[in-house]
């Protein structure tokens, strides 16, 4: 969208985006991936818990930044981002990977990362295990059992207005539960990473990668 639409571009290259980007200390900023995400009434779907960087993943380190802009008011309800504190601190968990073997068509695999320097089991990170590609208490709807078991691996609610833009790092442990109000939960999300001026590499195997010489739309904010 952020490439196809006139009104998203806007929005993604306005100076308010640039500069809250720039305060944040990124360099070279370039963004890789912009996302409607509808929340409809009635049957809009949870999101489980997860960490973006496993979805856009840069080396030598961890660079993704999401924006996540409400288009409408989220609440316990409808679906608001519930985001476990502290977890932007831990070690990415796994690596969504395009795998491309011998003869065999390409796949999408969701890898475990072993080696992620989180060498204890009862570590938060691999604690967080337990629940990821899932809702901790396994119900998607907002409830008391839901918020009592979200609450008690470390979540916590965070309702916004709309209009109102959450960032957040990739490596944030963070989740929505499904919409059974008889209202919209819509929001338009950025997420950017560093670029090569950063001395930072998109993912090679990252399962979203741009059409040879279309590059990332820079979001730096020109003096």
């Amino acid at each position: 969208l952020h490439f196809s639409d006139p009104v998203f571009t806007a929005y993604a290259q306005s100076e308010k985006v640039k500069k809250t980007v720039k305060s944040l200390g990124y360099t070279d900023p370039v963004l890789p991936q912009s996302m409607y995400i509808f929340k409809q009434p009635l049957i809009g779907g949870e999101v489980t818990s997860h960490q973006d960087s496993t979805f856009l993943f840069t080396t030598p380190r961890q660079t993704c930044v999401a924006l996540w802009l409400a288009l409408d008011d989220t609440t316990l309800e409808n679906g608001c981002i519930w985001a476990r504190k502290g977890s932007h601190k831990e070690p990415l968990r796994s690596y969504f990977e395009r795998v491309q073997e011998g003869d065999n068509p390409m796949q999408l695999l969701n890898r475990p990362i072993a080696d992620n320097g989180d060498t204890s089991p009862t570590s938060p990170g691999n604690v967080a295990r337990a629940w990821e590609n899932h809702v901790p208490g396994k119900n998607p709807d907002f409830c008391p059992e839901t918020e009592t078991a979200l609450k008690a691996v470390g979540f916590e609610a965070v309702p916004v207005k709309a209009g109102d833009v959450l960032c957040f790092a990739g490596t944030l442990d963070h989740l929505s539960l499904s919409n059974r109000t008889t209202g919209a939960r819509h929001t338009f999300q950025l997420h950017l990473v560093e670029g090569p001026g950063a001395g930072v590499s998109w993912g090679k195997g990252n399962w979203m990668q741009y059409p040879e010489g279309l590059d990332f739309p820079s979001l730096r904010l020109e003096q």
